[in-house]
């Protein structure tokens, strides 16, 4: 079982940005675009740059204000600020002790997120490692959802061969399509509550 850390773990990052947007008088999906960039590919945008650990958060408010301002946003400077600011999320504990019990049942469990290097001692004190066989960061590995890479790595590290015997949970449409093309298994979570439902019906339990 693959795991993502925002929206299934934790409550969704989306929460932030519309807090963001409606400050700033615009859409939450335009803002997410905008700041985070494209959801089903991974390039060169600032933010997916900096998932893969390939620049650091203090140049990132900079390199996304041209970017804002193409899209006809005007930035005040405190918008990265705020989305990764401490108490904006809230973790789903039930979630973990999921994972815990799936453990127990003999599955083995693997946590996948985008994430980044300054992050990395809340995402360790909010998701304990030792729920976990493989514990992907992408700013750690250098690659990003959804990058094919990224999943192939999980596998090795799951020991699993075949794709199909592993069940992604993830909240990001993009994220799913690249674990598909792999040959993961999907759930689309929505609503945590209910993907954990889904993911017993398809371990037949």
């Amino acid at each position: 079982m693959i795991f993502d850390f925002g929206g299934v773990i934790i409550t969704p990052i989306t929460r932030q940005i519309g807090m963001i947007a409606e400050g700033l008088g615009c859409s939450t999906a335009d803002l997410h675009h905008v700041m985070m960039g494209p959801q089903f590919e991974s390039g060169d945008h600032p933010w997916h740059r900096l998932e893969r650990g390939e620049i650091g958060m203090e140049v990132l408010q900079e390199l996304l204000e041209p970017i804002a301002a193409a899209a006809g946003m005007n930035f005040r400077g405190d918008e990265v600020e705020k989305i990764l600011a401490p108490g904006m999320y809230e973790v789903n504990h039930f979630v973990l002790e999921k994972i815990g019990e799936l453990r127990g049942r003999g599955y083995k469990t693997a946590l996948l997120s985008n994430s980044i290097r300054e992050f990395r001692p809340k995402l360790e004190e909010d998701v304990p490692p030792r729920l976990f066989d493989a514990y992907i960061d992408s700013s750690h590995v250098g690659m990003r959802k959804p990058e094919p890479e990224i999943f192939h790595r999980t596998l090795r590290e799951l020991a699993l061969d075949d794709p199909s015997h592993a069940i992604f949970l993830d909240d990001f449409a993009g994220n799913l399509a690249g674990a598909q093309a792999v040959g993961l298994r999907t759930i689309h979570v929505k609503n945590p509550h209910d993907a954990l439902e889904e993911l017993e019906v398809l371990l037949g339990g």
